[in-house]
């Protein structure tokens, strides 16, 4: 698995070559992945998908649905930074390919988006208001699309909300695991 990840890696630097890429991180094979907005400017310069105080509440927030960073594989949508805007449907549309297949690759159980545009990438195309606090079943794992991490530092109204989703996603891993296995 590690390395069709490792292909992915390479395909994205051949598409996107003149860009400086910040590529997922995590457990590969993980049962959870998380698909985060775009990096901003500090995360690509730290070649982290999330950093900072997002990296603080995102990491609160694992231990909220009882899960460590070391059990779950976190991937921006789109690789790479644009400063001072934000990024075209094409760009992102450009993206989406190299994001299935990371997510195919590490073959998950549950998928979380966190932010509008990780939710409009993954090919759910309603606005987050309308389909936060939803799970939904996109074949081969369940979505649960949430609020990035930095949201509630611009609106705390939306931390009850992000926290309910990862409960959601603890009751969720816990119902998967107590699942029969499909013969």
């Amino acid at each position: 698995m590690e390395d069709v990840l490792l292909q992915v890696n390479k395909a994205l630097k051949k598409k996107f070559g003149s860009k400086k890429l910040v590529f997922g991180q995590g457990f590969d094979g993980a049962k959870v992945v998380f698909v985060v907005d775009p990096p901003t400017s500090k995360e690509e310069s730290e070649n982290k998908p999330l950093t900072g105080y997002s990296e603080k509440l995102f990491n609160r927030l694992l231990k909220i649905a009882g899960l460590s960073k070391k059990q779950v594989y976190v991937t921006n949508v789109v690789k790479y930074t644009v400063s001072g805007r934000v990024h075209t449907s094409k760009e992102v549309k450009s993206s989406v390919p190299f994001l299935k297949e990371e997510i195919k690759n590490n073959e998950p159980q549950v998928v979380v988006t966190l932010g509008n545009i990780a939710l409009t990438g993954i090919g759910l195309r309603q606005p987050l208001v309308n389909v936060r606090g939803r799970t939904f079943n996109f074949g081969s794992y369940d979505l649960i699309p949430t609020h990035h991490p930095v949201s509630i530092i611009k609106n705390p109204a939306f931390q009850p909300e992000i926290e309910a989703d990862f409960i959601k996603l603890k009751e969720l891993l816990r119902n998967i695991k107590e699942r029969p296995k499909e013969a």
